[in-house]
């Protein structure tokens, strides 16, 4: 079994890399596969004076760029 970082020749049993102690997963079918969801529009506007997780109110956005924007809480 080859390591994921090092690409060293390990044995089928190997949990770690023996040259570099990566962990090594063995390949296997049985992995379940989970599907994701992409959202195409937020789901509420982050704005000043807004609530946040029902515990944090944002003061003010330090910044925005491309699709995501800073907030200070």
């Amino acid at each position: 079994m080859r390591c994921p970082k090092c690409h060293f020749g390990n044995p089928s049993d190997s949990s770690f890399c023996s040259k570099c102690g990566t962990r090594i997963v063995p390949f296997s079918r049985e992995i379940p596969i989970s599907q994701t969801e992409t959202l195409k529009t937020a789901i509420q506007e982050s704005s000043t004076g807004s609530i946040f997780a029902d515990l944090h109110q944002i003061i003010d956005e330090l910044g925005r760029a491309g699709v995501g924007s800073v907030h200070f809480f």
